[in-house]
Protein backbone atom coordinates (compact mmCIF):
# COMPACT_ATOMS: atom_id res chain seq x y z
CA UNK A 1 0.00 0.00 0.00
CA UNK A 2 1.03 3.67 -0.51
CA UNK A 3 2.16 5.52 2.34
CA UNK A 4 -0.30 8.28 1.41
CA UNK A 5 -3.13 5.71 1.59
CA UNK A 6 -1.97 4.07 4.70
CA UNK A 7 -1.66 7.45 6.68
CA UNK A 8 -5.50 8.32 5.09
CA UNK A 9 -6.55 5.30 6.44
CA UNK A 10 -5.10 6.11 9.78
CA UNK A 11 -6.45 9.45 10.15
CA UNK A 12 -9.83 7.48 9.46
CA UNK A 13 -9.96 5.59 12.74
CA UNK A 14 -9.68 8.13 14.62
CA UNK A 15 -8.24 6.98 17.96
CA UNK A 16 -10.53 3.93 18.01
CA UNK A 17 -9.54 0.53 17.84
CA UNK A 18 -8.74 -1.04 14.90
CA UNK A 19 -11.08 -2.01 12.51
CA UNK A 20 -11.98 -3.11 9.30
CA UNK A 21 -10.84 -0.04 6.88
CA UNK A 22 -11.36 0.82 3.53
CA UNK A 23 -10.66 3.27 0.89
CA UNK A 24 -13.13 3.96 -1.58
CA UNK A 25 -12.73 6.78 -4.73
CA UNK A 26 -15.42 6.93 -6.99
CA UNK A 27 -17.61 4.31 -4.62
CA UNK A 28 -14.89 1.92 -5.17
CA UNK A 29 -12.44 0.02 -3.03
CA UNK A 30 -9.18 0.78 -4.05
CA UNK A 31 -7.26 -0.40 -0.73
CA UNK A 32 -9.33 -3.03 2.01
CA UNK A 33 -7.68 -3.94 5.30
CA UNK A 34 -6.73 -7.61 6.16
CA UNK A 35 -9.36 -7.28 8.46
CA UNK A 36 -12.46 -6.26 6.13
CA UNK A 37 -11.04 -8.66 3.69
CA UNK A 38 -12.14 -11.22 6.20
CA UNK A 39 -14.78 -9.94 7.58
CA UNK A 40 -16.33 -10.10 3.78
CA UNK A 41 -14.48 -13.48 3.11
CA UNK A 42 -12.71 -11.88 -0.12
CA UNK A 43 -9.75 -11.89 -1.79
CA UNK A 44 -7.52 -9.13 -2.15
CA UNK A 45 -7.56 -9.20 -6.19
CA UNK A 46 -11.34 -9.22 -5.99
CA UNK A 47 -12.10 -6.63 -4.01
CA UNK A 48 -9.46 -4.28 -5.72
CA UNK A 49 -12.01 -2.17 -7.68
CA UNK A 50 -15.26 -3.58 -6.40
CA UNK A 51 -17.91 -1.62 -6.05
CA UNK A 52 -18.31 -1.32 -1.93
CA UNK A 53 -22.19 -1.36 -1.94
CA UNK A 54 -21.73 -4.87 -4.13
CA UNK A 55 -21.07 -5.78 -0.53
CA UNK A 56 -24.14 -4.08 1.47
CA UNK A 57 -27.61 -5.98 1.33
CA UNK A 58 -30.12 -4.71 -1.64
CA UNK A 59 -31.95 -3.17 0.75
CA UNK A 60 -30.05 -1.19 2.29
CA UNK A 61 -27.85 0.20 -0.38
CA UNK A 62 -29.62 3.57 -1.15
CA UNK A 63 -29.49 4.45 2.81
CA UNK A 64 -25.83 3.54 3.32
CA UNK A 65 -25.00 5.23 -0.61
CA UNK A 66 -26.06 8.55 1.13
CA UNK A 67 -23.56 8.10 3.51
CA UNK A 68 -20.35 7.19 1.33
CA UNK A 69 -20.01 10.80 0.56
CA UNK A 70 -16.96 11.86 -0.99
CA UNK A 71 -16.67 15.69 -0.46
CA UNK A 72 -13.53 16.37 1.02
CA UNK A 73 -14.33 17.25 4.69
CA UNK A 74 -17.59 14.94 5.07
CA UNK A 75 -18.29 12.14 8.07
CA UNK A 76 -20.98 9.98 8.83
CA UNK A 77 -22.04 8.73 12.12
CA UNK A 78 -21.89 4.97 12.52
CA UNK A 79 -24.69 3.53 10.57
CA UNK A 80 -26.28 0.33 10.46
CA UNK A 81 -26.60 -2.13 7.75
CA UNK A 82 -26.44 -5.79 6.64
CA UNK A 83 -23.01 -6.89 5.04
CA UNK A 84 -23.09 -9.52 2.16
CA UNK A 85 -20.40 -11.99 2.43
CA UNK A 86 -18.69 -13.46 -0.55
CA UNK A 87 -20.71 -16.82 0.14
CA UNK A 88 -24.16 -14.95 0.19
CA UNK A 89 -24.54 -15.42 3.69
CA UNK A 90 -25.59 -12.01 5.83
CA UNK A 91 -24.15 -10.22 8.90
CA UNK A 92 -25.04 -7.04 11.13
CA UNK A 93 -22.68 -4.66 10.42
CA UNK A 94 -21.95 -0.78 11.59
CA UNK A 95 -19.93 1.77 8.97
CA UNK A 96 -18.73 5.05 9.41
CA UNK A 97 -17.13 7.10 6.50
CA UNK A 98 -14.87 10.08 6.87
CA UNK A 99 -13.91 12.18 3.57
CA UNK A 100 -10.66 13.43 2.19
CA UNK A 101 -9.26 14.76 -0.35
CA UNK A 102 -6.37 12.22 -1.34
CA UNK A 103 -3.65 12.76 -4.25
CA UNK A 104 -5.13 11.69 -7.56
CA UNK A 105 -8.92 12.95 -6.25
CA UNK A 106 -11.07 12.83 -3.42
CA UNK A 107 -11.94 9.98 -1.67
CA UNK A 108 -13.43 8.06 1.61
CA UNK A 109 -11.75 6.28 4.52
CA UNK A 110 -14.90 4.09 6.21
CA UNK A 111 -14.12 1.80 8.54
CA UNK A 112 -16.36 -1.14 9.31
CA UNK A 113 -17.65 -3.66 12.22
CA UNK A 114 -19.13 -6.98 13.03
CA UNK A 115 -21.53 -5.85 15.34
CA UNK A 116 -24.09 -9.11 15.04
CA UNK A 117 -22.99 -10.72 18.56
CA UNK A 118 -23.29 -7.95 20.40
CA UNK A 119 -26.51 -6.95 18.71
CA UNK A 120 -27.95 -10.61 19.24
CA UNK A 121 -26.84 -10.35 22.93
CA UNK A 122 -29.14 -6.81 23.23
CA UNK A 123 -31.68 -9.13 21.63
CA UNK A 124 -31.58 -11.84 24.30
CA UNK A 125 -31.01 -9.57 26.89
CA UNK A 126 -34.05 -7.63 25.55
CA UNK A 127 -36.10 -10.76 25.45
CA UNK A 128 -35.62 -11.87 29.16
CA UNK A 129 -36.72 -8.26 30.24
CA UNK A 130 -39.79 -8.56 28.27
CA UNK A 131 -40.37 -12.07 28.50
CA UNK A 132 -41.32 -14.62 31.02
CA UNK A 133 -38.81 -17.77 30.54
CA UNK A 134 -40.36 -20.40 31.65
CA UNK A 135 -43.99 -19.66 29.83
CA UNK A 136 -42.52 -17.23 27.17
CA UNK A 137 -45.51 -15.05 28.07
CA UNK A 138 -44.88 -11.12 28.08
CA UNK A 139 -43.12 -10.79 31.91
CA UNK A 140 -44.53 -8.41 34.91
CA UNK A 141 -42.56 -5.23 32.97
CA UNK A 142 -43.85 -5.61 29.81
CA UNK A 143 -47.92 -6.48 30.67
CA UNK A 144 -47.72 -3.03 33.08
CA UNK A 145 -46.18 -1.20 29.99
CA UNK A 146 -49.08 -2.28 27.78
CA UNK A 147 -51.61 -1.75 30.18
CA UNK A 148 -50.43 1.95 30.69
CA UNK A 149 -50.47 2.48 27.06
CA UNK A 150 -54.31 1.12 26.58
CA UNK A 151 -55.07 3.44 29.50
CA UNK A 152 -53.88 6.07 27.45
CA UNK A 153 -55.31 5.29 24.24
CA UNK A 154 -59.03 5.22 26.18
CA UNK A 155 -58.69 8.08 28.07
CA UNK A 156 -58.05 9.90 24.80
CA UNK A 157 -60.17 8.36 22.68
CA UNK A 158 -62.68 7.00 24.56
CA UNK A 159 -63.70 3.22 25.04
CA UNK A 160 -62.85 0.41 27.09
CA UNK A 161 -61.59 -2.71 27.92
CA UNK A 162 -61.14 -5.10 30.50
CA UNK A 163 -58.09 -6.56 33.50
CA UNK A 164 -58.64 -10.25 34.22
CA UNK A 165 -56.45 -11.74 36.68
CA UNK A 166 -56.43 -15.28 36.91
CA UNK A 167 -55.09 -17.80 39.63
CA UNK A 168 -54.78 -21.63 39.11
CA UNK A 169 -56.77 -24.13 41.87
CA UNK A 170 -55.07 -26.51 42.97
CA UNK A 171 -51.71 -25.64 41.69
CA UNK A 172 -50.01 -25.99 45.16
CA UNK A 173 -50.91 -29.26 45.78
CA UNK A 174 -49.44 -30.30 42.28
CA UNK A 175 -46.53 -28.87 42.47
CA UNK A 176 -45.57 -29.54 46.76
CA UNK A 177 -46.73 -33.30 45.74
CA UNK A 178 -45.45 -33.75 42.52
CA UNK A 179 -42.11 -31.51 42.47
CA UNK A 180 -41.70 -28.01 40.98
CA UNK A 181 -40.45 -29.64 37.56
CA UNK A 182 -44.04 -31.08 37.19
CA UNK A 183 -44.89 -27.54 38.72
CA UNK A 184 -43.19 -26.09 36.17
CA UNK A 185 -44.77 -27.93 33.01
CA UNK A 186 -48.00 -27.54 34.53
CA UNK A 187 -47.66 -23.27 34.27
CA UNK A 188 -46.46 -23.97 30.46
CA UNK A 189 -49.53 -25.37 29.55
CA UNK A 190 -51.30 -23.60 31.50
CA UNK A 191 -49.93 -20.66 29.41
CA UNK A 192 -51.01 -22.03 26.10
CA UNK A 193 -54.87 -22.81 27.34
CA UNK A 194 -55.09 -19.09 28.13
CA UNK A 195 -53.65 -17.71 24.83
CA UNK A 196 -55.82 -20.33 23.10
CA UNK A 197 -59.25 -18.85 25.20
CA UNK A 198 -57.86 -15.43 24.61
CA UNK A 199 -58.65 -13.26 21.47
CA UNK A 200 -56.03 -12.30 18.98
CA UNK A 201 -54.51 -8.59 20.27
CA UNK A 202 -55.26 -9.37 23.93
CA UNK A 203 -52.56 -9.44 26.10
CA UNK A 204 -51.87 -13.05 28.16
CA UNK A 205 -49.26 -12.36 30.46
CA UNK A 206 -47.28 -14.34 33.85
CA UNK A 207 -47.64 -11.47 36.55
CA UNK A 208 -46.17 -14.13 39.29
CA UNK A 209 -46.13 -17.32 40.67
CA UNK A 210 -49.35 -19.56 39.24
CA UNK A 211 -51.24 -16.08 38.83
CA UNK A 212 -51.62 -14.86 35.30
CA UNK A 213 -53.59 -11.54 33.65
CA UNK A 214 -55.31 -10.82 30.24
CA UNK A 215 -55.67 -7.78 28.87
CA UNK A 216 -58.75 -7.34 26.64
CA UNK A 217 -59.11 -4.26 24.49
CA UNK A 218 -61.58 -2.68 23.34
CA UNK A 219 -63.85 -4.64 26.09
CA UNK A 220 -66.15 -1.75 27.30
CA UNK A 221 -69.34 -4.14 27.92
CA UNK A 222 -69.41 -6.51 31.48
CA UNK A 223 -71.09 -9.20 28.56
CA UNK A 224 -67.59 -9.40 26.40
CA UNK A 225 -65.43 -9.81 29.06
CA UNK A 226 -67.92 -12.89 30.65
CA UNK A 227 -67.69 -14.60 27.28
CA UNK A 228 -63.48 -14.23 27.40
CA UNK A 229 -64.06 -15.88 31.26
CA UNK A 230 -66.12 -18.33 30.60
CA UNK A 231 -63.83 -19.76 27.94
CA UNK A 232 -60.81 -19.50 30.11
CA UNK A 233 -62.72 -21.94 32.64
CA UNK A 234 -63.63 -24.01 30.08
CA UNK A 235 -60.06 -24.60 28.74
CA UNK A 236 -59.07 -25.94 32.16
CA UNK A 237 -61.76 -28.46 32.42
CA UNK A 238 -59.40 -31.22 30.87
CA UNK A 239 -56.86 -32.27 32.90
CA UNK A 240 -52.98 -31.51 32.62
CA UNK A 241 -51.23 -35.09 32.00
CA UNK A 242 -47.47 -34.63 32.47
CA UNK A 243 -44.93 -37.50 32.78
CA UNK A 244 -48.07 -40.08 32.54
CA UNK A 245 -49.26 -38.23 36.12
CA UNK A 246 -52.86 -36.57 35.68
CA UNK A 247 -53.40 -32.92 37.10
CA UNK A 248 -56.14 -31.89 37.91
CA UNK A 249 -56.24 -28.10 38.19
CA UNK A 250 -58.97 -24.91 38.13
CA UNK A 251 -58.44 -21.31 37.46
CA UNK A 252 -60.23 -18.55 39.63
CA UNK A 253 -60.92 -15.64 37.40
CA UNK A 254 -61.35 -11.97 38.60
CA UNK A 255 -62.51 -9.29 36.02
CA UNK A 256 -62.33 -5.70 36.14
CA UNK A 257 -63.39 -3.13 33.57
CA UNK A 258 -62.19 0.53 32.64
CA UNK A 259 -63.66 2.79 33.60
CA UNK A 260 -66.59 1.12 35.69
CA UNK A 261 -63.94 -0.72 38.15
CA UNK A 262 -60.69 2.13 37.86
CA UNK A 263 -59.22 4.90 35.97
CA UNK A 264 -55.62 3.84 36.83
CA UNK A 265 -53.57 1.09 36.10
CA UNK A 266 -53.22 0.11 40.25
CA UNK A 267 -56.62 0.14 41.30
CA UNK A 268 -57.85 -1.71 37.75
CA UNK A 269 -55.36 -4.59 38.82
CA UNK A 270 -55.77 -4.86 42.56
CA UNK A 271 -59.98 -4.82 41.68
CA UNK A 272 -59.78 -7.76 38.85
CA UNK A 273 -57.37 -9.58 41.63
CA UNK A 274 -59.78 -8.81 44.64
CA UNK A 275 -62.47 -10.23 42.31
CA UNK A 276 -60.26 -13.16 41.45
CA UNK A 277 -60.15 -13.93 45.20
CA UNK A 278 -63.79 -13.29 45.33
CA UNK A 279 -64.08 -16.71 43.07
CA UNK A 280 -61.48 -18.35 45.17
CA UNK A 281 -63.72 -18.29 48.47
CA UNK A 282 -66.57 -19.43 46.12
CA UNK A 283 -64.38 -22.51 45.86
CA UNK A 284 -62.81 -21.49 42.67
CA UNK A 285 -63.35 -22.91 39.35
CA UNK A 286 -65.48 -19.38 38.38
CA UNK A 287 -65.42 -16.07 37.15
CA UNK A 288 -66.59 -12.60 39.62
CA UNK A 289 -66.84 -9.47 38.37
CA UNK A 290 -65.44 -6.46 40.21
CA UNK A 291 -67.64 -4.81 42.57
Amino acid sequence: MQPYLAVAALAGLVKRRELAVAVLRQARMIWASPALLAMFGLEPRAATGMRFLDLVAADDRETLAAVLDETPGAESVPTAFRGLRADGSLFDGELASSAFDLPGGAGAVITVSDVTEPRNALTKLSYLAFRDVLTELPSRALYFDRLRQLLVDARRHGGGFSVLVADLDGFKHVNEGLGPETGDVLLQVAAKRLRAASREGDTVARIGGDEFSVILAHTARVEDAAIVAERILHAFNAPVVVGGQSCQVGISVGVALYPANGKDVDTLVANADGAMHAAKRAGGRCFRLAG
